[in-house]
């Protein structure tokens, strides 16, 4: 029991750590190429290096056409959409309110988990989440009340919404295969390939160039997204998914912003304020109770 609890918090650690870095990473890119142009290399760099490892560790990778519609799904909704809508909100708002809207991603798994599988909604994870939110609202409160409501803000908040929507139900696909007994590195496999075509076909339907900068800068981080934000973030945050539920595997979408701003303290002379601290604790205090509390 304990080294499963133990296990999990490693697998929890490593998608606070680098999705929280991700959000400073992506501004590298968002200024240089098209969000969608960006998300397809993403994953069409990413796809290959699981199906690499697959054929590495001697994976069995043919499955029939009832898991494969599995497969296109997550890979539509987690990999493609999902990015594609957050890449873009990224070209409207602040990095800051993009992981707010990001933090529904509980609350929209809280009900997917309730609707899809009939998992009660348990209530520590409620008020655990409830905690990390006004935590979240506490951190970004100077953008709150200093928010800009011109028509572009809005539609970049209202586009950051749905990509968290998309995101949950592709969290939703996940859990499915996992009840099927499909072991992650699989579903993840087909479905960031997946994903890549399908946001290969918006692309070119929309008309994006799907040039990019071959600069240090551009390709870095890609690199790093591909490698460390897609193939390693979404193992570990689909493995722990599976282990205790999609809707407290969400709680690494309140965390990681926690993350970001401690690096853009470092990198980008982020200054702390008593609001950011309390903000930062109410998180910690709700992520504690979430993920330690049994179901009441």
């Amino acid at each position: 029991m304990k080294t499963a609890r133990f296990d999990n918090l490693i697998l929890y650690t490593i998608c606070t750590l680098i999705w929280g870095s991700t959000y400073l990473v992506i501004t590298f890119q968002v200024d240089a190429a098209s969000p969608i142009t960006s998300v397809f290399w993403r994953f069409l760099l990413a796809a290959p290096l699981l199906f690499g490892f697959c054929f590495f560790k001697k994976q069995n990778l043919q499955y029939h056409r009832r898991e494969h519609i599995l497969f296109a799904l997550q890979g539509i909704f987690m990999f493609s959409v999902n990015y594609m809508l957050t890449y873009i909100a990224e070209t409207m708002i602040s990095s800051g309110m993009v992981a707010l809207t990001f933090t529904l991603l509980i609350y929209y798994n809280m009900f997917g988990m309730r609707v899809f599988f009939k998992k009660p909604i348990n209530r520590s994870v409620i008020v655990g989440s409830l905690l990390g939110g006004l935590g979240i609202i506490f951190i970004f409160l100077n953008e709150i009340l200093h928010f800009d409501t011109n028509s572009k803000t809005i539609l970049g908040l209202v586009i950051g919404f749905f990509a968290t929507m998309s995101a949950s139900i592709g969290n939703m696909v996940a859990q499915k295969s996992y009840q099927l007994r499909i072991p992650v590195l699989i579903t993840n496999t087909w479905g960031m390939l997946y994903g890549s075509l399908f946001t290969l076909l918006v692309a070119l339907i929309h008309g994006d160039s799907l040039a990019i900068p071959l600069n240090a800068r551009f390709l870095s981080a890609l690199l790093y997204l591909a490698l460390f934000g897609s193939v390693i973030a979404f193992g570990a945050y689909l493995s722990l998914a599976g282990k205790i539920g999609a809707e407290k595997a969400a709680y690494t979408s309140v965390i990681s912003p926690v993350i970001a701003i401690t690096l853009s303290s470092f990198f980008e002379n982020f200054v702390w304020t008593p609001y950011i601290i309390t903000g930062v604790v109410l998180c910690f205090l709700g992520n504690i109770l979430t993920l330690t509390r049994r179901a009441g």
